[in-house]
């Protein structure tokens, strides 16, 4: 094999690795930058509202029960009057919640964070048995029941932007701060009628609230049966958790419904297990993320997974222009190429972070492509091979745009695009005798300029 072109392969394999370790850089600075904006996120939320779970309404009724206790001490019958407070917690037999979501984003600096404002509405009903279902727990036991409260937990009370309107049994109530329950953590809770009484009745409330949250609502599904129906105009909702809705989603937003049956769902064996005892229970929710379409920095990243392709394509078509026309290429050509379409990536994170992806995608792809497109103008020897390759690097951009914008169909487009490019590849130099070319030397004699 002669020397010359061995070294020439070498060398261009040498270059694509040295342009690989220039994206892989680039690629570090744009992790950088998504790593500072989930901080930005993080202080957004301290200092307004987090994502959000919502547990309840719960009802919750403390009772104390008197007895005597015997004892004997020293040979002495003894009796001690006890007293131990107790809670019944009552799930609904029936909830309703309907609401809307309305979202805006919220900056510090060049970054922002995705916020939501949800209005919501909730109905049902608690069914209540007779004496509240509670038995003395000892022979001699005499019940007292204390004021009810209806608890509703709320990760971050802070999001509350308006006081919620509450109405018990057809009477309306305050929420004060605190879920008052230890098992649904924050929260707010309103202290309610007197509900001892010795016949089954059933309680009808209805809960009107604004809250304030980021990217993702959780809602955890407490009662006998739940019926819940959530709308919004943001148009690439993310459904997850426990539950799927059954939703229709369009250019309008998002139409979701869910139909939750405690039979489907522990949440209510694990509620009144675990109330009093446990704030970090394992329940089930449904949950909305809302989802950027087009996120700058994990887009950017996508794309440098493409720059080993891109730039090595690239060579290969300076090499087969070097074979099919008998020209000279230097390899600080290459490397200057290599090194302008490595800057597209550094270009296309800095200019996203102002003007947002696709308009970033344009602008660098385009300056790129202009300035190459010049440049191979000489180093080609002619205005109509650059025009040629500039015309190929901007199908080559457009392809992977389009990889870039299809969440669903990435990897198929991606590997059509790669099966595609090795087709012209092999059909291009199908009748070229590599063994004749590795054997003469193939350092061409350079050609006349026609480019003026």
């Amino acid at each position: 094999m002669h020397k010359p072109f061995l070294l020439k392969v070498v060398g261009i394999f040498s270059l694509i690795i040295l342009m690989t370790w220039a994206i892989s850089y680039i690629n570090g600075i744009i992790l950088e930058r998504q790593q500072r904006n989930e901080q930005v996120k993080y202080d957004i939320a301290k200092s307004s509202a987090g994502e959000q779970t919502v547990i309840g309404p719960i009802l919750v009724v403390p009772y104390i029960e008197e007895y005597v206790a015997n004892s004997v001490e020293n040979g002495v019958n003894k009796a001690e009057l006890k007293r131990d407070t107790h809670f019944v917690h009552m799930m609904p037999e029936q909830l309703n919640l309907e609401g809307g979501f309305t979202n805006e984003y919220k900056k510090l600096g060049i970054y922002k964070a995705l916020m939501y404002q949800l209005g919501g509405q909730v109905k049902g009903k608690f069914k209540l048995p007779a004496n509240l279902g509670v038995t003395p727990k000892h022979p001699n036991g005499k019940l007292t029941f204390q004021a009810a409260y209806v608890s509703l937990g709320i990760s971050d009370p802070r999001g509350i932007s308006q006081k919620p309107a509450f109405t018990f049994n057809h009477q309306a109530y305050q929420f004060e701060q605190g879920s008052q329950t230890k098992g649904l953590g924050n929260g707010i809770h309103a202290q309610v009628e007197n509900l001892n009484q010795p016949y089954a009745q059933t309680i009808p409330f209805e809960l009107t609230f604004n809250l304030r949250g980021m990217e993702k609502f959780h809602f955890i599904p407490v009662a006998e049966d739940n019926n819940i129906h959530l709308t919004s105009s943001w148009q690439h909702p993310h459904f997850n958790g426990s539950f799927l809705p059954v939703h229709k989603t369009d250019k309008n937003g998002f139409d979701a419904k869910w139909s939750v049956s405690s039979l489907a769902s522990n949440n209510q064996a694990l509620l009144s297990n675990g109330l009093e005892n446990n704030s970090n229970l394992a329940l089930e929710s449904l949950t909305i993320g809302f989802v950027e379409p087009i996120n700058v920095y994990s887009q950017a990243d996508r794309a440098t997974k493409y720059g080993l392709l891109f730039i090595g394509l690239t060579f290969v078509g300076f090499y087969l222009f070097e074979l099919l026309k008998q020209l000279r290429i230097h390899p600080a050509q290459y490397t200057l190429v290599g090194l302008s379409m490595a800057l597209f990536y550094l270009l296309l994170i800095s200019f996203a972070e102002h003007i947002g992806f696709a308009s970033a995608y344009i602008l660098a792809s385009a300056a790129c492509v202009l300035l190459l497109g010049y440049y191979l103008s000489y180093v080609l020897h002619s205005k109509l091979n650059g025009f040629i390759f500039a015309s190929l690097l901007t199908a080559l951009y457009g392809a992977l745009f389009g990889i870039l914008a299809s969440e669903d169909n990435a990897l198929l487009m991606g590997a059509i695009l790669v099966f595609g490019l090795l087709s012209v590849t092999m059909i291009v130099t199908r009748k070229i005798d590599w063994y004749q070319i590795s054997q003469k030397n193939t350092a061409f004699e350079p050609q006349p300029y026609d480019v003026v």
